[in-house]
């Protein structure tokens, strides 16, 4: 049993060529494109720092940028990509330099002296 090409290319999505054809599918036989979900969450969770505010990731998009030394996009451009999944935008959104935490850190209260040395000597040491 031999199999044609031509069911081999129908069985990939491709359509067959025919004498005169240029190899390119016709429109119809594309499949659409698939759609990547919008990622709704705020612009502080993409960069993975949930404290910084819209305006703080806007303006380290425009220092980097600028630091690069490229023109364009604009930064609301870069998050929109993104939010789309874009590898490009979200990579570039990986190399920035973001300002430190400014939240208090939850430190556990320590005592300075040991217990036994603020209660007295009692010979054991």
């Amino acid at each position: 049993m031999t199999i044609r090409s031509s069911h081999l290319a129908q069985g990939a999505g491709i359509a067959p060529e025919t004498p005169g054809s240029t190899g390119t599918p016709p429109a119809e036989a594309l499949a659409p494109p698939m759609e990547r979900p919008f990622d709704t969450r705020p612009v502080g969770d993409l960069v993975g720092r949930p404290d910084l505010s819209e305006e703080t990731v806007l303006k380290a998009i425009a220092e980097r940028l600028a630091f690069d030394g490229r023109t364009g996009p604009e930064p609301q451009v870069v998050i929109e990509a993104a939010r789309l999944g874009k590898r490009k935008a979200l990579a570039f959104l990986r190399k920035l330099v973001l300002p430190p935490p400014r939240g208090s850190l939850a430190m556990p209260v320590q005592p300075i002296l040991r217990e036994h040395l603020t209660q007295g000597t009692d010979g054991s040491h």
